[in-house]
């Protein structure tokens, strides 16, 4: 019936035999038994960490003790060597533990993601970020088809927990890929990832303990592209004078001169960092206490490196982590060391005394500067790569959740064809989903779906919407089969008025179907999605003006997907036999209620019910 093929076809029949194996655990099994694990590991660490501040104590009471006697005892060296092992076995202890409570923190993130993964199973996400800022990116999409805000399906899918990763997932939502073979690549690595478990919430857990405000990298990059100044000057001052600084001191303890004199080198070691004080706020400024947030990040990149891929996409996302030979964790990890060490200048007393000495601010700045240098053109692509791979692992995480309710679609290359067998909306629970299969192909083509209010036109064409974004991002679908044709989506469903811009409903409607209109003139290979177009005039109007677009559209070749209580409407397939099909919902009416199948049938809709519920609710008699 319809001339379809694609490219792929051999890579997609070996997709699942060559990469990977369903999932034999059940995921809620799957996460309880995580959680029982992580609070064995969570109880260990809290018990150790409690051992550890009670020898803390210990070891700082010895070290006063012993120094005490030190200084009172005759036996001075002895309490002295016993002084010196406590306290070195205090600040061993004190790194021990922040070691602990880096891990108790990193555990409890994996206990939680863990606790959210059973609400999402069990539809409960309700207090999850819901992206709503992100609707004005595309908001007739976000709108029609609850991309954004509370119940959305960014709050159903996203797993991004990094500022970058986020705004992503959010392009992958309101932008669509048209390549197949793109298309094919990321089904690879969502598969992939889908049974990687392990890695894919040790990632998220890493990128939960970043506490980004979404400045630290903006400010970071702002470093970057400032141009290189002073870097001889700086690297003979650095080295220069604090040679000046040891060999003044050095005559002052060995030789004639007095302690006065040590003056003169402070002198010019002050009088140097005043000279370059405005360099290094301004370097301090942009890179202040971003350590903390690049140490996370590197914790990520680590992990990632570490992590050995068979899906090309993954391995080229990992790839971009490692130029030349340069190890992207090792380059930030020596950038955050910098910064940590930079960070001393909030201490003025060891600031000043470093800076007198050893010009300790021109030192750092030197090493920054020369690290931007050396590393300045890597930096957006390391973090380019981890925000690619975030949105992978949320379709990764959704897949593995609903492995016996999804499948991988197949994308094709030819016009616009769509063939999905027993397709659902994926927020709906599996208890209350009715799924519907349907076949369209051609171009032009279009599809009338007539009904009873209610009776799930509009459900419908959300749940077909919903199906190919996740289709296009090589994420499974909601249905058993699924080959489609990626195209672009324009809608008009619910069309806001606009008392500002003294726009009223109907003219609000009418500029945003002559987008609809330019847009497909532009790109042809485009679903227009339609609900109850013109309501804001009369019934005769409505019906010339909907008849008159969907002339046109058929002009323009368009694929159109319309819901419509106009059962007129329907009547068009009589002028276009070979491009319109009628589909419909329809009620029954049984011992005087109203029953939903929610089931798509063949023909035009003969049943309405907008009266029977009126005077079900008393309206009318």
């Amino acid at each position: 019936m319809f001339c379809v093929k694609s490219k792929n076809t051999k890579r997609d029949n070996n997709l699942s035999s060559k990469y990977f194996t369903m999932q034999k655990t059940q995921p809620v099994d799957h996460y309880s038994s995580n959680i029982i694990s992580l609070d064995s590991r969570i109880k260990k660490i809290k018990k150790q960490i409690f051992y550890l501040s009670l020898f803390r104590l210990f070891t700082f009471v010895g070290f006063v003790a012993f120094i005490a006697l030190f200084i009172f005892h005759r036996q001075a060296a002895f309490f002295l060597i016993l002084s010196f092992s406590c306290l070195l076995s205090f600040i061993y202890v004190i790194k021990r533990d922040l070691i602990l409570a880096d891990e108790l923190k990193f555990l409890s993130k994996r206990r939680l993601l863990n606790e959210n993964e059973i609400g999402y199973l069990n539809h409960n996400y309700i207090d999850q970020e819901d992206g709503a800022e992100y609707a004005v990116i595309n908001p007739y999409l976000s709108a029609d088809f609850d991309l954004f805000g509370i119940g959305s399906l960014y709050q159903y899918l996203n797993r991004c927990f990094t500022k970058n990763g986020k705004d992503q997932f959010t392009d992958s939502l309101c932008r669509f890929e048209l390549d197949e073979d793109v298309i094919l690549k990321k089904q690879e690595a969502i598969k992939e990832l889908s049974e990687k478990n392990e890695f894919v919430q040790n990632f998220q857990a890493h990128a939960m303990l970043i506490s980004e405000t979404g400045k630290e990298l903006a400010n970071l990059q702002a470093w970057l592209d400032e141009p290189v100044a002073k870097l001889r000057f700086l690297q003979v001052s650095s080295i220069v004078c604090p040679l000046i600084s040891l060999s003044w001191l050095a005559v002052v303890v060995f030789g004639p001169f007095t302690l006065g004199s040590l003056f003169l080198p402070i002198l010019l070691n002050m009088f140097i960092v005043d000279a370059n004080k405005k360099l290094i706020n301004k370097s301090h400024t942009h890179l202040g206490n971003s350590s903390s947030v690049l140490k996370k990040y590197t914790a990520l990149i680590k992990l990632t490196e570490n992590e050995s891929f068979e899906s090309p996409h993954l391995n080229s996302i990992k790839q971009k982590l490692s130029n030349q030979d340069i190890k992207a964790s090792l380059v930030l990890k020596s950038l955050f060391k910098l910064l940590n060490t930079f960070d001393l200048r909030y201490n003025w007393i060891v600031s000043l005394t470093l800076n007198a000495l050893f010009l300790f601010d021109v030192q750092i700045l030197f090493r920054l500067i020369k690290w931007k240098e050396i590393y300045k053109r890597f930096i957006p692509t390391w973090f380019t790569a981890l925000a690619e791979i975030e949105p992978l692992m949320s379709y990764a995480v959704f897949a593995y959740n609903n492995q016996s309710e999804v499948n991988y679609p197949e994308a094709l290359d030819s016009d616009f064809y769509l063939h999905a067998q027993d397709m659902g909306h994926p927020l709906l629970a599996s208890s209350v989903r009715v799924n519907n299969s349907v076949e369209y192909g051609g171009m032009p083509c279009v599809n009338i779906i007539t009904g009873a209010n209610m009776a799930g036109k509009s459900t419908f064409l959300r749940t077909i919407a919903t199906n190919l974004i996740l289709a296009m991002n090589g994420a499974p679908v909601c249905a058993k089969v699924f080959r489609f044709t990626p195209c672009q989506i324009l809608s008009s469903i619910k069309i806001q008025d606009s008392l500002s811009n003294n726009e009223s409903y109907f003219y609000a409607e009418l500029v945003r179907i002559k987008e609809i209109i330019e847009n497909v003139e532009k790109q042809p290979k485009t679903l227009v999605i339609l609900d109850e177009i013109l309501r804001g005039t009369n019934t005769k109007d409505k019906q010339l003006g909907s008849l008159g677009l969907l002339d046109k559209l058929i002009s323009l070749n368009a694929v159109v997907m319309i819901a419509t209580h106009d059962l007129m409407i329907g009547e068009l397939e009589n002028k276009y036999p070979k491009y319109v099909n009628n589909h419909c919902f329809e009620v029954e009416l049984t011992n005087d209620q109203l029953i939903f199948d929610y089931k798509l049938k063949k023909g035009i809709s003969q049943k309405l019910n907008a009266s029977f519920l009126m005077k079900k609710m008393a309206i009318m008699d």
